[in-house]
């Protein structure tokens, strides 16, 4: 899960202090109900969601009819995947159209609209199936799973996403919050993912398969392989990456969750030190930690500022939105340091000032 807390997408203080509550019976989805541009979308457009967020809380807590105590959805969810974290877990909701449906179900709103961005990506159909398991876990939210627009009369949450709802809520890969994978009952993750153009988890095969695992168990996890490792990825190739994956300071274990045995980009490249495929990946060196010093001009700093406006971090800035050049500022700083909370293997030092590990991580 991709979540993005309310300090690193930068909300504004709630006006009126949150209702608590225990648990709900489950989940509604909803849509943004107007113009979505497409352009949100694009490949390299996640530096702008953390922006949009915040005109939805903006254009919420200006709802002088609704007197919204803060931003209505406990979660948004971009067309990236990422998980905005919006009232939160055990916040009551007020999207859903009046107190007792506000009391029943959390509220989960995914950033499209009526018109322009209508469609919901894969990525995002992804990153929603993940806020409704965020809320089950750490919420209490129960197992139902449905359109605001069931028990409330409204278009939302939109043609598409409503069928979505209807056919059960499942993820691209045909797994949904209630199976939590393809295997059901095992809570083994069961899926592939594809990194550079190589395919890793469940069934994939080939010689990146056996790379993963020779390097696993060089790392000392070989204890759970009875036989291999081999090109063939097996359950034991996972079981063994979530122990790894654990070690590096993951947290959760169900399939889709962050420590769940199947690779991603940053983990694989940290248990390789590249990331083998199709396509070569090279990174630009570490410069040293003496090009970032607040207050001073390196060229590194603007290869720094491009991987913090490609994922996102950005919310700290002078003007209209924060621009890339070479000045190391406080900006460029607590940007860093929001992006190193983001990370668990970076969270507990995040002072701000990029190191190899944070460099890496930023511009895999």
């Amino acid at each position: 899960m991709k979540l993005v807390t309310r300090a690193a997408w930068g909300a504004r203080p709630s006006r009126y202090a949150l209702a608590y509550i225990a648990s709900t019976q489950g989940v509604k989805i909803h849509y943004e109900g107007a113009y979505v541009a497409k352009s949100l979308a694009g490949a390299d457009a996640h530096g702008a969601c953390a922006g949009h967020m915040r005109d939805i809380q903006a254009s919420h807590l200006a709802n002088v009819a609704e007197d919204y105590s803060d931003i209505a959805y406990n979660a948004v969810v971009c067309p990236h995947g990422y998980v905005f974290e919006g009232r939160g877990l055990h916040k009551k909701t007020g999207a859903n159209g009046n107190q007792p449906l506000n009391i029943k179900d959390y509220a989960v709103c995914a950033m499209v609209g009526s018109s322009g961005l209508v469609q919901p990506t894969d990525a995002q159909l992804d990153g929603l199936v993940d806020a409704v398991q965020w809320l089950r876990s750490g919420g209490a939210a129960g197992k139902e799973i449905l359109g605001h627009r069931d028990g409330y009369a409204t278009l939302c949450p939109g043609g598409p996403l409503y069928a979505w709802v209807q056919a059960g809520a499942h993820r691209p890969d045909g797994t949904s919050p209630t199976d939590g994978g393809s295997s059901g009952s095992t809570g083994i993750a069961r899926y592939q993912v594809t990194i550079n153009g190589l395919a890793y988890g469940y069934g994939a095969t080939g010689a990146q398969v056996t790379t993963v695992g020779k390097a696993l168990v060089a790392k000392g996890y070989g204890r759970f392989y009875s036989v291999g490792p081999g090109p063939e990825w097996t359950d034991s190739d996972t079981r063994a990456f979530q122990a790894y994956q654990l070690a590096l300071g993951y947290k959760g274990t169900a399939p889709h969750e962050d420590a769940d045995g199947v690779p991603g980009e940053v983990s694989l490249h940290q248990l390789l030190g590249t990331l083998p495929g199709k396509t070569p990946v090279t990174l630009p060196p570490f410069p040293g930690r003496s090009a970032f010093v607040v207050g001073k001009s390196n060229a590194a700093v603007t290869v720094l500022d491009g991987g913090l406006v490609k994922k996102g971090f950005t919310r700290h800035h002078t003007g209209a939105a924060y621009k890339p050049g070479p000045l190391f500022s406080e900006n460029t700083r607590l940007n860093v340091a929001d992006f190193q909370r983001s990370v668990p293997a970076l969270a507990g030092d995040a002072d701000g000032y990029p190191g190899p590990e944070t460099w890496r991580q930023l511009l895999s």
